[in-house]
């Protein structure tokens, strides 16, 4: 049961920042083509995805046996086991696809672009060095 309640607070949270997002993009004056992506981008994204988790949230609050059976599979070794080796597996083929976007941008004259993903490479590997210094001291 508090898994469910924790899930339907994080989902009304994310839920409210997609009001919020969309009442400034209604009522803050922006550019037009900016506006309608910040509608349709932000706003939506997370009143969607807020509202479907808020469902699943309450579902799962009236089915409590469920409930726990998720956040029993959530907490097993070899639940975290296997999602450990899928983050490094995503974050390694992500760091090689943005390598690959930034040749290609940078290749193609998207000075902006290039500059872009490559500080975003540069952070990524920062912060993955800090990462596994601050376990291997803690572990």
């Amino acid at each position: 049961m508090d898994y469910a309640r924790k899930t339907l607070i994080f989902f009304s949270i994310f839920t409210g920042v997609g009001v919020i997002a969309l009442l400034a993009a209604l009522f803050v004056h922006l550019p037009d083509g900016y506006r309608m992506g910040f509608i349709s981008g932000i706003a939506g994204g997370f009143i969607c995805t807020g509202t479907i988790g808020i469902i699943i949230s309450a579902l799962l609050m009236k089915n409590p046996k469920r409930a726990a059976e998720i956040e029993l599979g959530k907490n097993e070794e070899r639940t975290q086991l296997i999602r450990m080796k899928i983050n490094s597996a995503i974050y390694r083929v992500m760091l090689y696809l943005e390598s690959l976007g930034t040749l290609v941008a940078g290749l193609s004259g998207y000075k902006e672009l290039s500059i872009t993903l490559a500080a975003l490479l540069i952070v990524q590997v920062i912060l993955y060095i800090g990462f596994l210094s601050y376990y291997a001291k803690k572990y």
